[in-house]
C-alpha cells in the first residue's frame, strides 16, 4: 500500500449565514436556553467537537433547554433561511454537528429514565452511553451501546448502534421501542411499530435525516453486574492465527462472546510489560457476556494456544467494559476514520493490515477489526434502515488519531491507503457511523432499494432537505 498525500477534508469551514442583529435579539427573546455567537465567551468550547480537526463558525450555538426551545429553533432557522444542525454527544468524525448556521446543541438534555419492571430507559437526546449504562446498571440492566462510554446515544443509535452487547442483544436501533421527534415544520411526533411505522423504521439506521430526535425509548436486557473483559494482546505478525480463533470463538459461542481485535500501540499502563511499550501488537478484548467460569473456558485457546505478550482479562463490572477504550480517544485530537464491511478476513487482507499496522505515523492509531454479530444478522434485511446485516460479516475500522496539524497529510494517507486496501479485498458495505461518506457512498451503501424508500420517507417529512447535515439522504425529484 503505497504512501499518498491528501489533505484531511474537515479543516475550518465558515457557515455562509450570520445572523442580523435583529434576528440575534429574536433568537435570544426565544430560547430558554443558552445562545452562543462567535462573540460570545463559550462560544468556542461549544463549538469544539470531539474530532479537533473541525474547526467551523456557525451563526449561533442554541444550546436548547427542553423541547419547546428545539421547536422553535428549528422555526427560527427556516424563518430566516438558515440551515440547522444537530449536536448530540459531539463524537461524530465528519463534524456535521457543526455544519448548520445555527446548532441545535442537545448536550443539556441528557436524562435518562429507567423503568425497571418494564425494562426500559427513556433517554434524552444529549445523552452519552456512560450516562445510560449507569443509570441502568444500577438495576442490573443495558442496552447495547458504544464501545466509547462518552460517544453520544443519538448519532450512535441513528445510524445503527454496534457494541459490545450486539453480540447478545443486536443493535442499539434494534431495541428501540419509540422515538419522540422535532419535524422539519417543527411538530413534536412519537414514532413506533404503532405509530407512524415507516417513520420510525428509517430512523433505525438512516440517520439524522428525519429531524431532531429529543428522546428515545429502548428496551433493556439483564446483563452482568460482572462480565469478562480485559484484553490479551501479540505480536503483529501472529495476526492470521489470533484472528482466526477469534472467528472460531463467536462462531462457537454467539450470544455470549462479544470480542473484537485492534492493531494498535502497546500504551504505557501498569498491565503492559515494559519491553511490550511501544510496540505494535495486535490486542483482542473478549468481551464475555454469560457464565464467568464457562467465559474463562471458552477463551482458553487465546491463552493456550498462542502466546500473548500481554495478559490482562479478568472479570469486571459491565460498566468498567463500557469504559475499557476511553482513555484511547479522547477529545480534541485530530481524527480520520474509515469503516467497511468484507465478507471474510482472507490472507491478502490480513497482510496488508499487517504491513499498515507497523508503520502507523501515530502510535494513537488503531485498526479495529470486529464481525458484525449474529443478533445483528439474525434480523431480516430490511426489518430496519440499517443497511449491512446481509452483507460483510467482517468490519475494519481504521482510526487515524493524531495531535499536530502538520502530520495531517502523513495520517490521511494511512487511513486513506488501509480504506482503499478494504475495497480492493472486496468491500460489501460501509458502517455510515464510522465514515465520512458523501452523498454517493451513503447511496452505495444503503443499496437501491433501501435508499429509494428512504428518499419517500424524506420526501414526506422533510421535502425542503432542512436537516442535510448528516450521512444524507436525497430528496428525490
Amino acid at each position: 500500500m503505497g504512501q499518498r498525500t491528501e489533505s484531511i477534508s474537515v479543516t475550518a469551514e465558515p457557515a455562509a449565514g450570520r445572523l442580523t442583529p435583529e434576528s440575534e435579539a429574536a433568537l435570544r427573546a426565544l430560547a430558554r436556553g443558552v445562545v452562543l455567537t462567535p462573540d460570545d465567551p463559550g462560544y468556542r468550547d461549544a463549538t469544539a467537537l470531539h474530532n479537533g480537526a473541525v474547526e467551523r463558525t456557525p451563526a449561533a450555538v442554541v444550546q436548547v433547554g427542553g423541547v419547546e426551545d428545539v421547536v422553535l429553533t428549528v422555526r427560527f432557522a427556516r424563518e430566516h433561511g438558515l440551515s440547522p444542525s444537530v449536536r448530540g454527544g459531539g463524537h461524530g468524525v465528519a463534524g456535521h454537528a457543526m455544519g448548520g448556521e445555527v446548532v441545535i446543541d442537545l448536550s443539556a438534555l441528557r436524562d435518562v429514565r429507567i423503568d425497571p419492571d418494564a425494562r426500559t430507559a427513556v433517554v434524552q437526546g444529549g445523552a452519552t452511553w456512560a450516562d445510560v449504562d449507569a443509570a441502568s446498571q444500577a438495576h442490573g440492566l443495558a442496552v447495547p451501546g458504544g464501545r466509547v462510554s462518552h460517544t453520544g446515544v443519538a448519532g450512535l443509535t441513528l445510524g445503527g448502534g454496534e457494541g459490545w452487547l450486539s453480540a447478545r442483544h443486536g443493535l442499539s436501533s434494534d431495541n428501540l421501542v419509540a422515538v419522540e421527534l422535532v419535524t422539519a415544520d417543527g411538530r413534536v411526533v412519537t414514532a413506533s411499530e404503532d405509530s407512524e411505522p415507516e417513520l420510525f423504521w428509517a430512523l433505525r439506521g438512516g440517520g439524522g435525516n428525519f429531524g431532531v430526535v429529543t428522546s428515545f425509548t429502548f428496551r433493556l436486557h439483564p446483563i452482568g453486574p460482572l462480565v469478562l473483559g480485559g484484553m490479551f494482546a501479540y505480536a503483529v505478525a501472529a495476526a492470521p492465527e489470533v484472528l482466526g480463533v477469534l472467528a472460531e470463538l463467536h462462531e462457537s459461542y454467539p450470544g455470549d462472546f462479544g470480542g473484537a481485535a485492534a492493531f494498535l500501540t502497546a500504551p504505557p499502563a501498569p498491565f503492559v510489560p515494559g519491553d511490550v511499550v511501544g510496540r505494535p501488537v495486535l490486542a483482542v478484548i473478549p468481551a464475555w457476556f454469560g457464565d464467568l467460569d464457562a467465559g474463562f473456558d471458552a477463551i482458553r485457546p487465546l491463552k493456550d494456544q498462542l502466546a500473548p505478550l500481554i495478559d490482562a482479562v479478568a472479570p469486571m463490572p459491565y460498566v468498567a467494559l463500557q469504559t475499557l477504550l476511553d482513555a484511547g480517544s479522547p477529545k480534541g485530537l485530530r481524527n480520520r476514520w474509515s469503516g467497511g464491511f468484507v465478507h471474510q478476513l482472507s490472507g491478502p487482507l490480513v497482510s496488508d493490515l499487517q504491513d499498515a499496522a507497523m508503520r502507523m505515523p501515530s502510535p494513537l492509531s488503531q485498526i479495529i477489526i470486529s464481525p458484525l454479530p449474529d443478533a445483528v444478522r439474525a434480523l431480516p434485511d430490511d426489518a430496519t434502515a440499517f443497511p449491512a446485516r446481509d452483507g460483510g460479516r467482517w468490519l475494519v475500522h481504521p482510526v487515524g488519531l493524531w495531535a499536530a496539524p502538520a502530520d495531517d497529510a502523513a495520517n490521511v494517507a494511512w487511513v486513506t491507503d488501509l480504506r482503499d486496501a478494504v475495497r480492493r479485498h472486496g468491500e460489501t458495505g460501509s458502517y455510515l457511523n464510522l465514515d465520512d461518506a458523501d452523498d454517493d457512498r451513503v447511496r452505495w451503501a444503503m443499496g437501491e432499494g433501501r435508499y429509494a424508500r428512504l428518499q419517500q420517507v424524506k420526501a414526506a417529512w422533510d421535502p425542503q432537505d432542512v436537516f442535510r447535515h448528516c450521512a444524507h439522504v436525497r430528496v428525490p425529484r
